[in-house]
């Protein structure tokens, strides 16, 4: 297992923020992420950007709701 290089403080806060998500599932969501943003930035052929474009949507989504509950707390 890789050691994750952030500072001690941000480590825990993140490990916190997780609460009974086992650590190992966080991360694999954050490879998936990085994955999708590399596929959505480098897309070529017709299926690619179809799925790239589905990456994106889902994304935007994302951030439209966290857009939502922030504004909300405004």
């Amino acid at each position: 297992m890789a050691r994750v290089q952030v500072s001690d403080e941000v480590w825990n806060t993140f490990r916190a923020s997780l609460g009974t998500t086992p650590v190992s599932v966080a991360l694999g969501e954050l490879v998936k992420r990085e994955v999708g943003r590399r596929e959505r930035r480098t897309a070529s052929d017709a299926q690619g950007i179809r799925l790239a474009v589905q990456d994106a949507q889902a994304v935007a989504e994302e951030l439209r709701a966290m857009i939502v509950r922030l504004d909300g707390r405004a």
